[in-house]
C-alpha cells in the first residue's frame, strides 16, 4: 500500500516508529564510534539517557496503538448493538 493511500493515523505510527528505529541505529553507531575512538571514556550515563528517551517513545507508541485499538472497538461496538 502506497503512503498516500494509508490513513492519516497510520501515518502517525509509522513515524514514531521510523524515529524509534533511527534513534537506535544513531545511538549504537555512535557508542560504537565513542567505544572505538576514546575506549577509555565512560558511556554509561549516554547508554542511561538512550533507554530513557527510547523508554519514552515506545510508550507513546503503544499508547497511541492502545486507543486507536480501542476506539475501533467502541466503533464496533456501537455499530452493532
Amino acid at each position: 500500500m502506497r503512503l498516500r493511500d494509508r490513513s492519516a493515523t497510520d501515518l502517525v505510527v509509522l513515524g514514531i516508529v521510523a524515529i524509534v528505529g533511527s534513534i537506535l541505529i544513531f545511538s549504537a553507531v555512535s557508542l560504537l564510534v565513542i567505544e572505538l575512538i576514546h575506549p577509555d571514556t565512560d558511556t554509561e550515563p549516554i547508554v542511561r539517557v538512550e533507554g530513557e528517551i527510547l523508554g519514552v517513545l515506545v510508550g507513546a507508541l503503544v499508547g497511541f496503538i492502545g486507543g486507536r485499538a480501542a476506539g475501533r472497538n467502541e466503533r464496533t461496538n456501537e455499530g452493532g448493538a
